[in-house]
């Protein structure tokens, strides 16, 4: 029976590695092949979502850090030195996770960032918030310091 390579992905990696080292023993090459691409696939994007994660996370420590100065705090600057290090992380660990695959995510995960922010400033759905948009310096070169 061929496997459910989605499923199995999503449900466990280390039963889809067992089942494609099965399938490599039975030398079922293209079927595990299959298996391989699929579970190449799932934890690429998996570092994608990861990077995606982080980056809005930095970006919402640093639109509250411009609109909310009174409550500044070494927890934001914390927040915004791991985030970083944590991108840098991914980047060293997965390389096509480059300058150019942020500058594609940058409108969504500013989009993203300004509604968590929002919400963080508790700010209801009705108070407009349209924060200028944040520059590559903002977000990865400037030094957060209180």
């Amino acid at each position: 029976m061929k496997p459910d390579w989605q499923d199995l992905v999503i449900t466990s990696h280390l039963d889809t590695v067992e089942t494609i080292r099965k399938l490599i023993e039975d030398k079922e090459y293209e079927e595990a092949m299959e298996g391989l691409d699929e579970l190449y696939e799932n934890m690429s994007n998996a570092d994608k979502r990861a990077l995606e994660r982080q980056l809005v996370r930095l970006m919402v420590h640093i639109l509250k850090w411009r609109y909310q100065p009174q409550k500044r705090s070494t927890s934001w600057v914390r927040t915004i030195v791991n985030a970083r290090r944590e991108i840098q992380k991914l980047q060293k660990y997965m390389p096509s996770l480059n300058v150019q695959f942020i500058e594609s995510s940058w409108q969504e995960s500013f989009e993203d960032a300004t509604e968590e922010a929002k919400a963080e400033m508790n700010l209801s759905r009705k108070d407009k918030f349209e924060p200028a948009p944040l520059t590559w310096q903002e977000v990865f070169e400037d030094e957060y310091l209180l």
